[in-house]
């Protein structure tokens, strides 16, 4: 009798142990690349980002980014694509460094939003044409998302200079979030 049960115990743990996965994973306990799996990435056309403010802080410009995933299919975006401050015509006025392609990612339902604050500093170059507006190049060739600035006259995230002109800005954003 004791042999007949071991197989059900083993199967009940077996259960149980593929329910506590399932339940971590969700919570995003384990990393997103087992769930990338069965979701696909994100791409530029599923996406729309809008700057919702921009707020200022000792020479430097914050922005609250809403990303949304405008379309009917569950994907996911990774943290810390390659954010630009960008002018009206697509000119760079402040580039940030390239996409990751290992940081965490973010399972984004339909019609679903995430987060995000991106800074900037030291403005130093050429006059440019308004608005003034970020770019998320997500990773390979996924495509780039163009927020749309607070307003269609929008200079509010260009940093004052404190250096010399023609000096490098910085750029950097917060990781996704809800």
């Amino acid at each position: 009798m004791q042999l007949a049960s071991r197989p059900r115990s083993l199967a009940r743990a077996v259960r149980a142990a593929l329910g506590l996965v399932l339940a971590l994973s969700l919570l995003g306990v384990f990393s997103v690349a087992t769930v990338s799996a069965a979701v696909p990435a994100c791409t530029s056309t599923q996406l729309s980002a809008r700057i919702v403010n921009w707020e200022g802080a000792a020479g430097s410009r914050i922005a609250n980014v809403r990303l949304v995933n405008t379309s009917f299919t569950t994907c996911y975006v990774r943290n810390y694509p390659r954010v630009r401050l960008v002018s009206a015509t697509g000119a760079v006025l402040i580039g940030g460094s390239s996409a990751s392609t290992t940081a965490a990612v973010h399972v984004v339902a339909p019609l679903h939003l995430l987060k995000t604050e991106v800074a900037d500093s030291n403005y130093c170059g050429p006059s440019f044409a308004a608005p003034a507006t970020l770019t998320f190049t997500l990773t390979g060739t996924l495509g780039r998302v163009v927020a749309m600035p607070v307003s269609s006259t929008d200079t509010g995230g260009v940093p004052p200079c404190f250096g010399s002109p023609g000096s490098a800005g910085h750029i950097e954003m917060h990781a996704w979030h809800t």
